[in-house]
């Protein structure tokens, strides 16, 4: 049996809310079918006070082995790096993730805000908030670049704003089965599977994207990288192939604009609902072609759009055309 303790810092939950909408299989019965003991869980375990202490003791004083170490939100380090601004079971919450992180098998980031920093650490950042092993992109964080758990990992980041519950799960399975090495994680060390592909891929809107036939509200069919601010292109992830809430859906197939949550960078200090350009062409370009080649096609893929995507564009259901005879 492998244990699992999750403690949370600063963030909304959302990570542990997007967990529990696991599906095939739900996340209890993963944790059975994983042979994983939830030792201790701020949303999901009945045990609190001295009965946390204890559990977190046994951990760090050997009694138990802890297998998984998750952390959810956020670090805050504030003031002068003491983190005494957030303090847990009477001690500041970055004492506990030190501590527990150097008695781990494996120390997982779950979520932007634990991977990186996210919402906390953005500007101006009065809490000092920072990632597990990274503060935005730079790593570092509260363990330090030279972490590493006792299985030889160093953090392993599972980004997102949530995180896929799936990107949890089988992380947990691939770990608890041996078949993730630290070739596997990538250079934000994450497992690079999920992280391999953009956002953009497999988006339904591609074909208007193509065309560079595009939207001028939310709403509308057509693609929303132009005008609106989607960050699809540059979004590492497999949101548009997974998909989400019981395999249907993601944000740019509900008509809402990517804003790269899996990002390190994010959030950034910009209008996610408007695109930035210098001379009509936006200042963030997909990560997927060159530079050069996206801004010379641009010109003629607007002058080969078929008047069924003009048409659909900035429509928000289809229009069929239909010719005169």
């Amino acid at each position: 049996m492998k244990n699992l303790l999750s403690l949370h810092g600063l963030g909304c939950g959302g990570d542990t809310i997007s967990l529990l909408n696991a599906e095939e299989p739900d996340v209890l019965a993963a944790f059975g079918m994983l042979d994983i003991n939830l030792a201790w869980h701020p949303s999901l375990s009945l045990e609190k006070g001295d009965a946390v202490l204890k559990i977190c003791a046994d951990f760090i004083e050997g009694r138990r082995v802890l297998d998984f170490f998750l952390i959810e939100g956020a670090i805050p380090t504030s003031p002068e790096g003491s983190g005494l601004i957030f303090e847990f079971m009477g001690r500041p919450f970055a004492e506990w993730v030190k501590e527990l992180s150097r008695v781990a098998e494996y120390t997982i980031a779950v979520g932007t805000c634990a991977a990186a920093g996210g919402v906390p650490a953005a500007p101006n950042n009065p809490t000092g908030a920072t990632g597990v092993q990274f503060s935005r992109d730079k790593i570092g964080g509260i363990l330090g670049k030279d972490y590493s758990s006792k299985a030889g990992f160093p953090v392993i980041n599972i980004p997102g704003c949530p995180t896929h519950p799936d990107w949890i799960i089988e992380t947990l399975y691939l770990l608890s089965r041996k078949k993730l090495t630290l070739d596997d994680l990538d250079y934000a060390n994450r497992p690079a599977h999920f992280f391999n592909n953009l956002a953009h891929h497999a988006c339904p809107r591609n074909e208007f994207y193509e065309f560079k036939a595009s939207a001028n509200e939310l709403g509308q069919m057509g693609c929303l990288f132009e005008y609106l601010g989607c960050r699809g292109t540059q979004c590492e992830s497999d949101c548009n192939i997974r998909l989400w809430l019981g395999r249907t859906g993601s944000c740019t197939r509900a008509g809402y604009a990517c804003i790269a949550c899996t990002s390190q960078e994010f959030p950034q200090n910009t209008n996610y609902f408007k695109t930035e350009t210098i001379a009509n062409i936006p200042k963030t370009l997909p990560r997927d072609v060159a530079k050069a080649w996206y801004i010379g096609i641009v010109g003629l893929s607007k002058m080969a759009t078929p008047e069924r995507l003009t048409n659909n564009a900035t429509a928000t259901h289809n229009k069929y055309v239909i010719k005169k005879e």
